[in-house]
């Protein structure tokens, strides 16, 4: 990761015109942003987010190993966040997180002045990197908006920032060739691909600065992604197998592929199973599992009976199929 004080404007001058000189604000303690990371679900509790559920979530996944954890991703109902409520949660997660995990947030917004005021917020309450996610209602396809948008922040940002690209929710890809100009701005330190695609993961590792960090969103490719050098993975589905996405990083890490694939196949085939019934699934799993996940926000809706069901019974499988 950076490290403080002044330093080159840009990771390689040749590719990129250079940006202004200016201070990196480092990880703290220089932490390397690496593992597996939840995108945590948001535990509302009779209609609002509830600081004391969440407090409780995180002590229960900090049992299972994982890395760090990201607040207000995908996963967290960000848009259904009132701005009261993000202060209240990101308070309350930064007191349960200790200081050796990574704490993100997700700061993204449509416009540039709310995601800076998102990120200021952020640093405020400690933490150490931001997720923003493509703006799409009005610049969606239009790269030099997109271009503008990162940089504008960079620039701006008392944290470093991580590209968050997903396709799934906004309807864009954010192209390839824009992220690896991104990556060499300094204060943007990596990228979360949440695409359906594991090529663009590969260039991104493999073309991108050795300091880049990329983590694979999409579930189906976590080994993959380990395997080729990703730094982790942010995934929904570390709210409810945590202990098998640490499995496959754990493995990787040692060399042992045939472990990690073992697990990813485990992994993949739930996913195939209780993908399509959203976030909802997964906080109707957390709850059978003693997690304390609330609802999901209106007008998201809750899984039926039966839907619930399915998706508990997928869950039993997949953890069975790993012993």
């Amino acid at each position: 990761m950076h490290g403080p004080g002044p330093q080159s404007t840009t990771r390689n001058s040749a590719r990129v015109t250079p940006y202004r000189n200016y201070d990196i604000h480092p990880i703290r303690g220089n932490m390397k942003l690496h593992g597996i990371l939840p995108a945590c679900v948001t535990p509302f509790i009779d209609g609002r987010a509830d600081a004391a559920a969440m407090q409780e979530n995180i002590a229960r996944w900090l049992e299972t190993g994982v890395h760090g954890f990201v607040i207000f991703g995908s996963t967290g109902e960000f848009p259904y966040l009132e701005d009261e409520e993000r202060g209240t949660i990101l308070a309350a997660a930064r007191a349960a997180i200790p200081e050796d995990k990574i704490m993100l947030a997700g700061c993204g917004a449509e416009s540039t002045e709310r995601t800076l005021r998102y990120l200021r917020e952020a640093a405020a309450h400690g933490v150490q990197a931001a997720l923003v996610v493509t703006p799409v209602y009005y610049t969606r396809g239009n790269t030099e908006a997109q271009r503008r948008y990162y940089l504008d922040l960079a620039e701006a940002s008392p944290i470093p920032i991580l590209i968050y690209n997903v396709p799934a929710f906004t309807a864009y890809e954010l192209p390839v060739e824009l992220v690896l100009e991104l990556a060499q701005h300094p204060n943007i330190a990596g990228i979360k691909d949440s695409s359906n695609y594991g090529r663009r993961a590969v260039i991104e590792v493999a073309e991108g600065p050795e300091d880049f960090a990329v983590f694979s969103g999409n579930p189906n490719y976590v080994f993959p992604a380990l395997a080729m050098g990703a730094a982790g993975s942010i995934t929904a589905f570390a709210n409810i197998i945590p202990e098998l996405m640490v499995a496959i990083y754990r493995a990787v890490q040692a060399g042992d592929m045939a472990t990690a694939a073992r697990v990813q196949v485990a992994v993949s085939r739930l996913h195939w199973e209780i993908g399509p019934l959203g976030s909802p699934a997964l906080k109707a799993i957390l709850e059978h599992r003693g997690f304390r996940p609330g609802r999901p926000r209106r007008p998201l809706l809750p899984l039926s009976p039966d839907e619930r069901a399915r998706a508990v019974a997928a869950w039993e499988r997949a953890m069975q199929a790993v012993g």
